[in-house]
């Protein structure tokens, strides 16, 4: 199966990005800042459902394509 992006959530906390693209197979992957000086910033880090908090996962399927939607839902287990 290839993996296909099924979310996108961009955020901003301030000036940083805290960005979430949820994919079909159910990998997370969180593209974030942590602050602004070197090293701190475009961090990437891959999470799976069970990482994720209740308004993260509704903050995802919230984001969602509608005819997404009723995969997120079944993929974020909603």
């Amino acid at each position: 199966m290839e993996r296909k992006a099924i979310s996108m959530s961009h955020n901003m906390k301030g000036i940083l990005d805290d960005d979430y693209t949820l994919y079909n197979d159910g990998t997370i992957l969180h593209l974030y800042d942590k602050h602004t000086y070197p090293g701190g910033q475009n961090i990437e880090e891959y999470l799976t459902v069970a990482d994720l908090s209740q308004a993260l996962k509704q903050r995802l399927f919230n984001s969602a394509k509608e005819e997404d939607k009723e995969l997120v839902r079944v993929v974020l287990d909603l």
